[in-house]
Parts: structure tokens; C-alpha cells; sequence
């Protein structure tokens, strides 16, 4: 089901709109589900497919799901093999021009979706438009915006020698070019999505769009926050595969972070002064990504 809904068409481009395909995952996230299900039906998109796809929740996600499955396209709850091969079994019903997925945590602000259109009737042929947004904690509250002073700018290279700079939850695909790269690797648990821009930029530039269109909540929970050396390991392994080499600044630069955090919570086994000799190495690393048109943060400079 596609939701059509009847409202006057004041911009003359809202006919030449795409359908948007939104995929929520969710598993064991009762407690914020509904605040992202509510900020995607009130984008008052006119041609919206929303899909949930529940991993085998146990906590009450999916008798919220149902409560809001008239307004649904489809839903499904089952055991998967991570976020990534759920997320692949959304796709795979997706009929979008343009599809995203918006995890069960974050959400969108209003005009999100209509900012995404406007981007796709501009450029068709763009693999992907990202947005800008805001970090935002537990209760979401905003903690700071994502692209520093809202410049939101992309560099092919920054991306690959780099950090990901992408946000996530403000990004929308065209179909076609998610198709042509083979959907997501379910093989990966951590970096999935960096491992996506990269293969969508390398076929062509996306583009940025300079709006907030979505919230990234950051708490402990996160698999950003619990990954740990595990994440750092995959980021390496990604960077390896699309550079060609075993180690990339911005991955090194990943690794000293999450040695950092470590270190830190550990003081009897890491004293200060290692910390401080360990603070100087990382400084220096992150000087290097200035080579590949990033500053030292990660986020790309503009030409």
C-alpha cells in the first residue's frame, strides 16, 4: 500500500515527485518506536511506502507495529542475520523510486521527505542525497548539529581514507543504483552503511542537500557506542577494500579512538602519560586526512 493523500499541490513540482520507500528495523526498541513511526507518517508525503521489518522483537515493538499497520505498505516480524540482512529484506519489496531506512531510534524533522523529492527532481541520476541533522540524546534532545556550521559537502576521497561523514537517517537512495550494487552487505554487522556510500559514490557523486532533515539519537546502547574494537576491526576491513590498503588514516584514526576509550576506562592498567603519549599519535594521524580533503574531525573540506 502506497499512502496517497489527498491535499492541494501548491509547488509545481510535487507531481513529478517520487514515491519514497522508508524501512523502520526494529528490535526491542518499544520505547522509541512510536516517536519514529509518528515522524514518518507526518511528513504528509503524498507518495509514501513505509515498511517496519521487525527482527523477532519480544518487548511489545510489534503490538505497536500493529497498531499502526493500516498505514503501512507491509510489515514483518522474524529472526534475521542482523540489521543489514533485515534491512535487505525491506529493499526487496521497496517499489520507491527513492528508498532509506529510518532505525527505530531516530527520526525525521517535517520536510524530510519533501526536501529528499525536490534533491531527486533536480538530479535523477544522483545515487544517493544526504542531508544534515542533529545529534540528539536519549530523551531527543539536540545535542549539536551533525555537519559542523551546516556545511553539508561531500568528498569521495575524505569518505575513503577517511571517516564516514554521512548521515545515515538524512540519506535517501535511488533504487536503481541500490539495486545495481547488490543492496547491502549482510555480511558486515558494524559498517554496513559506510560500505554502502562507497560503493553508491563510486558510481557517481550524490548529492548534498542543506536542510536538517533527521535526528541520530547517541546513547549507550547504540551499536556505534558498544562495537568497540569489533567495530574498529570491520571499519579497518571496509577502508582495506575500497583503498586498497590495510590501514587508512581515518581508520587509524578509529581504532586510537576506541584505544582511547579503553585506556580511559582503565586507569590502573593505562596511566596518564600513556594516554597523553597515545592523545599525540592520534593528533598526528588526524593531521593526515588534510591529504585527502578532510579536516581532522573527519568532515570534508569544501573545494
Amino acid at each position: 500500500m502506497i499512502v496517497n493523500q489527498d491535499r492541494s499541490i501548491s509547488n509545481p513540482c510535487v507531481e513529478e515527485w517520487p514515491t519514497i520507500t522508508v524501512i523502520t528495523p526494529v528490535y526491542n526498541r518499544a520505547d522509541l518506536l512510536e516517536h519514529c513511526i509518528v515522524s514518518v507518517l507526518d511528513q504528509d508525503y503524498p507518495k509514501l511506502e513505509y515498511g517496519i521489518v521487525d527482527g523477532g522483537s519480544t518487548d511489545g515493538s510489534v503490538d505497536l507495529v500493529r497498531r499502526y499497520e493500516d498505514k503501512l505498505a507491509f510489515w514483518l516480524s522474524e529472526p534475521d542475520d542482523g540489521q543489514a540482512d533485515g534491512l535487505n529484506k525491506g529493499f526487496r519489496r521497496a517499489t520507491g523510486e527513492l528508498v532509506c531506512w529510518l532505525n527505530a531510534d531516530d527520526f525525521f524533522y517535517p520536510g524530510a521527505l519533501e526536501a529528499a523529492a525536490e534533491a531527486y527532481v533536480a538530479d535523477p541520476d544522483a545515487p544517493f542525497f544526504f542531508g544534515n541533522g542533529f545529534r540528539v540524546d536519549r530523551s531527543g534532545r539536540q545535542v549539536a548539529e551533525f555537519f559542523p556550521e551546516g556545511r553539508v559537502h561531500f568528498r569521495r576521497d575524505a569518505l575513503v581514507f577517511g571517516l564516514n561523514y554521512i548521515l545515515q537517517p538524512s540519506t535517501f537512495i535511488r533504487r536503481a543504483a541500490l539495486e545495481q550494487i547488490g543492496l547491502l552487505d549482510a555480511t558486515l554487522h558494524y559498517g554496513f552503511d559506510t560500505d554502502l556510500w562507497l560503493k553508491l559514490s563510486a558510481l557517481r557523486s550524490p548529492q548534498p542537500i542543506r536542510k536538517c532533515l533527521a535526528a541520530s539519537r547517541e546513547y549507550d546502547e547504540t551499536k556505534t557506542a558498544t562495537g568497540s574494537f569489533a567495530r574498529a576491526e570491520e571499519l579497518r576491513r571496509i577502508a582495506e577494500r575500497h583503498a586498497g590498503v590495510a590501514a587508512t588514516p581515518g581508520s587509524i584514526c578509529y581504532y586510537l579512538d576506541t584505544l582511547h576509550r579503553a585506556a580511559s576506562s582503565n586507569p590502573e592498567i593505562f596511566p596518564r602519560a600513556y594516554l597523553k603519549a597515545l592523545e599525540l599519535f592520534w593528533a598526528v594521524t588526524a593531521r593526515l586526512l588534510d591529504r585527502y580533503g578532510a579536516r581532522s574531525d573527519g568532515f570534508p573540506l569544501n573545494d
